[in-house]
């Protein structure tokens, strides 16, 4: 790759001379108050630091020339102001920032929790980020209601630490940022590393490093109430925050606390229930020793929405129908419910050995559940309102391509009767009365799939300036995790119980009962509620790592090189020996193990005090994530077959530019992803039954350019401008294995035709043009924003030989099957007000008000797929029908967010 030829010319480049440093320091405090800016990010030139208590900074090895001291901190507008050093260390004395209109307070960076599907929640964690860097910070906010990707990159490359202790879900990978929402107050202490660039922290990700502060010595001394009014996921929040600083007996508290609620959120069917809590304590024991303790939770139940097909929309005449809600005695039920409470405990001992060495070290535990509620059915009809075979499209008789009495019919049905065109709940309770009557068992019941976790972290980094003109960090990460995996039965719908078998191997193996257990320990169990049944397993995994960095810095060139060793290891221990797997299903599995490693190094040539040219590059090496280590855990611990580590190869060149007028950034990029896994489930009509697709050995390469500038155009009014470019495409055909739930069939494996396939789930162009204005302690912002180049993610059934066996050479119904739906671009415009208010030098009022969608744009769809179900016989695309097309979610409308703060 050509970035790697420049990254080794680069290092390879003259040694350059020593030369004497000097240093800048000063005072940062807020202007509506006079009191210190705490733990505020300060920047000249490569060299950055962090405000003290006190509000005071000293920035060091800095060379003769002109600067940018830039400040910048979540609640306040960045400050820059011009250095120009000469002979000596250069003093600023005491500098103001002035408070502004942030994210948290208009809401911005709770839009999206919780308001998609699963998938969508764990797409938004760059919504939190803080960053000085223009592109960050207008990706992070402004473009979330559009699920964008930094990179193209998903949020499982991305690692988020809490007071030095890394919260990505081992499983999945990814941070649930929802486990901490409302807590804004005291979470606002963030710094953002992008992509590859060094951290003191951490030895980072791909995708970047988020680090959040919540010591409580670092939080602002305050007591702060605040309410909002939202037409988003919620209709209204509070939040009380009190917060002492540090006291003269050396103790430090801070409490807070929140609700969201909304009885019915933007889309029809949702609501929203979410209380959080925050207690953090801190002793000062010495001038080198500080114990702290913080203890968090965002316990949540909410309804979800769904996604769905384009004819659904079209037929009530809205793009956010939500399939998941009925009437039940005159009221919504929403049949899936999101139940989270995931609480965390952090034990922290900071530890000062002298002014150029520090130890952090962590111990951390979190444990809870999340659950998620679903219909299940047995022997019945599906009770899902959008099911194919209910919609106007479908016909019995595929020869057929429209009946217009039956299609007529079905149309006024969905357009005017509510137990058509949603969850029927009446008649599944009549059903069950039905089957009550006969003795039998209900044919319609309210399930709750569960995943518990329990987790222990020790972490301990040290922070060290070994020279004048070297530092070294490094650390020790340690956790153990325990993922359980169960469901229960939530509601009998008015039947009398349930049995635990498996009813696709029923119709499958009538004549062998052993197949149709769930568990062949407990055969033909009748099931109450509160029961478990269908499946009950633990995923355990053991990761450590040891990770070292080390930074040069010298007149023109700086330097950084950054390694990590580790290892995993992982196991399945069953708690029901199922039927269709008697031989790997119960008690403790086969221990896995992987060892990684990871290098990443980089250089930067400071043409002078504001202008640079950076460059960075990679290797990592990766282990399957846990979720995707079994092709079928819910009946085994079988391995995915051909499964074997990722390998990503990644490199970025940027240049930079720093004025207090003027800031840039322009960097091209490219990463290659080497035999990634992936597992898709879901059920097979022609099969009758769950299906687990497992893609192994899946090539991909994500190239781009990102560019960001704000631009001063008058004192107080801002231009800002920020685009994306990414081309991200699968670069090979995976091999995919398909396994059968119900044991039918043997596993059967073939060549997945993806090769040039785009990757989906973000734009990969996304465009923001903003004016901000600020004076007076008034505040606007105004944005226009464009999205193009989306693909749906696609289906790989329908890329393989399988799906066009029956077809001729140059069949028109190819293409239609096999080609990438690209989704439209579109326009949206935000805009914002707000105002902070002083009264009597004591209290601060803070008012702000911001609509997203200003024009209404209903029609911009952000984010879908096909499904993964597929009609081999092609029938009814011979008649135009597709019987299983795509489906879609759209961003959300005008929305507003209101909110009052009150502080003193």
């Amino acid at each position: 790759m050509k970035i790697f030829y420049a990254f080794a010319a680069l290092l390879l480049s003259a040694a350059t001379a020593f030369a004497q440093t000097y240093s800048i320091s000063g005072v940062v405090n807020e202007g509506l108050t006079g009191k210190p800016v705490i733990h505020a990010t300060v920047e000249a030139g490569t060299v950055s630091g962090y405000t003290a208590n006190d509000g005071s900074f000293t920035l060091e090895g800095l060379n003769k020339g002109a600067y940018t001291v830039t400040i910048t901190m979540i609640g306040y507008e960045p400050l820059s102001v011009p250095v120009s050093i000469s002979n000596g260390p250069v003093s600023l004395g005491k500098l103001q920032v002035q408070p502004s209109q942030t994210q948290a307070e208009s809401g911005i960076s709770e839009i999206t929790l919780g308001s998609e599907s699963d998938d969508k929640d764990q797409a938004v964690s760059s919504l939190l980020h803080s960053s000085g860097d223009v592109f960050v910070n207008t990706a992070s906010y402004t473009f979330s209601s559009m699920f964008f990707r930094s990179r193209g990159y998903d949020s499982e490359y991305e690692t988020v630490l809490i007071d030095g202790v890394p919260f990505n879900d081992a499983e999945t990978g990814r941070a649930v940022w929802g486990e901490w929402g409302g807590l804004n107050d005291v979470m606002r202490n963030r710094e953002f590393i992008n992509g590859l660039q060094p951290g003191k922290f951490s030895f980072g990700s791909l995708a970047g490093s988020s680090y959040i502060t919540t010591r409580t010595s670092k939080q602002r001394k305050q007591v702060k109430f605040s309410y909002s009014l939202s037409n988003r996921s919620y209709s209204n929040r509070a939040m009380f925050t009190y917060s002492t600083g540090m006291m003269k007996n050396n103790w430090a508290v801070t409490a807070s606390a929140s609700r969201r609620w909304s009885q019915e959120g933007y889309v029809e069917g949702t609501f929203y229930d979410a209380y959080a809590y925050f207690l953090g304590v801190e002793k000062k024991i010495n001038a080198k020793h500080s114990l702290s303790f913080t203890g968090f939770a965002s316990p949540t139940r909410r309804g979800m929405n769904s996604a769905s097909v384009q004819e659904v929309y079209d037929l009530v005449g809205s793009n956010y129908y939500n399939a998941n809600w009925g009437y039940q005695n005159g009221e919504k039920r929403n049949a899936r419910i999101r139940n989270i409470n995931e609480p965390k405990l952090i034990l922290n001992h900071y530890w000062t050995i002298d002014e150029k060495t520090t130890v952090t070290t962590a111990l951390a535990y979190s444990f809870g559940k999340t659950g998620t509620t679903s219909l299940n059915w047995y022997n019945s009809s599906d009770p899902r309102p959008d099911y194919y075979r209910y919609l106007p499209n479908y016909q019995q008789d595929p020869t057929v391509a429209v009946d217009p009495v039956v299609q007529a019919a079905t149309i006024e049905a969905w357009k005017n009767d509510p137990s058509v065109s949603q969850i029927n709940w009446d008649k599944l309770y009549q059903i069950n009365y039905l089957a009550n009557n006969e003795g039998k068992q209900a044919r319609y019941i309210l399930e709750n799939n569960i995943t518990g976790q329990n987790q222990w972290n020790l972490t301990s980094r040290i922070n060290k300036v070994t020279g004048e003109h070297s530092n070294f960090s490094g650390g020790i990460e340690l956790t153990h995790y325990k993922g359980s995996h169960y469901k229960t039965l939530v509601d009998l719908l008015g039947g009398n119980y349930w049995v635990d078998i498996d009813q696709y191997s029923e119709r499958d193996f009538k004549a062998d009962t052993a197949k149709l257990q769930n568990d062949l320990n407990n055969p033909n169990k009748v099931i109450k509620k509160g029961d478990r049944f269908g499946y009950d397993y633990d995923l355990l995994s053991n990761t450590g790592n040891i990770w070292g960095l080390i930074e040069l810095t010298y007149p023109h060139f700086d330097y950084y090189a950054a390694a990590t060793f580790g290892g995993t290891q992982y196991w399945r221990e069953g708690y029901m020996l199922n039927g269709r797997n008697p031989d790997n299903s119960f008690g403790v599995s086969e221990k896995q193990s992987s060892i990684l490693y990871n290098f990443k190094a980089g250089a930067t040539y400071k043409i002078t005090g504001r202008h640079f040219v950076t460059v960075n590059g990679a290797f990592l090496k990766r282990p399957p994530l846990l979720r995707d280590a079994y092709i079928s855990p819910r009946t085994g611990a079988d391995l995915v077959p051909g499964m074997t580590d990722e390998n990503i190869l990644s490199g970025d060149i940027s240049y930079v530019v720093r004025y207090p007028g003027f800031n840039a950034r322009i960097t091209a990029y490219e990463t290659s992803f080497k035999d990634h896994t992936e597992i898709l489930r879901f059920y097979a009509d022609d099969l009758e039954t769950f299906v687990n697709m497992a893609m192994t050995g899946i090539n991909r390469v994500h190239q781009g350019i990102e560019f960001g500038a704000e631009t001063r155009l008058l004192s107080s009014l801002k231009l800002v401008t920020v685009a994306s470019y990414g081309n991200y495409r699968y670069t090979n055909r995976p091999t995919g294995t398909i396994n059968y739930d119900n044991g039918s069939m043997p596993d059967t494996t073939q060549t997945i035709y993806a090769k040039n396939f785009y990757f989906g789930g973000t734009p990969q162009f996304a465009g923001s043009l903003g004016l901000r204005f600020n004076k007076n302690y008034w505040f606007v912002d105004v944005n226009a924003n464009y999205y193009d180049k989306m693909w749906l993610d696609f289906n790989p059934m329908r890329r393989t030989q399988a799906a066009i066996a029956n077809l001729g050479p140059g069949d028109q119904l190819i293409e239609l099957i096999t080609k990438q739906q690209q989704l439209d671009g579109g326009f949206t415009f935000d805009a914002s007000i707000g105002k902070s208010i002083r009264i009597k030098y004591k209290y601060f009022i803070n008012i702000n008000f911001s609509v997203n969608n200003i024009l209404n744009n209903t029609s911009l769809i952000s984010g879908g797929y096909e499904q993964n179900r597929f009609d081999y016989t092609h029938e009814y695309l011979q008649n135009g029908i597709d019987k299983f097309p795509a489906k879609y979610y759209y961003s959300y409308g005008r929305t507003y967010f209101f909110n009052v703060g009150f502080r003193f």
